[in-house]
């Protein structure tokens, strides 16, 4: 399956879910706005949490080794 046949899948069910859940039908723009604000948010806390497993595996670098290795290459 692509992610084209796979996000209209998801879509779909996300519609049903919703249309579910209320008594009153939304347009279809709006099931989008929907689902992308939906999709945004698990993203962003998907990232969240990879960040505190890496901090919790000890998977980083303070803030002012990484800047300064930075300075180093771009100069």
């Amino acid at each position: 399956m692509n992610v084209i046949e796979r996000d209209l899948r998801d879509f779909e069910q996300f519609v049903m879910d919703s249309v579910d859940a209320k008594s009153e039908a939304l347009a279809l723009e709006d099931y989008v706005c929907l689902w992308r604000a939906q999709r945004e948010q698990q993203d962003t806390t998907a990232a969240i949490q990879e960040g505190l497993d890496d901090l919790a595996a000890g998977r980083v670098r303070p803030a002012a080794e990484v800047m300064a290795e930075l300075r180093r290459r771009l100069v």
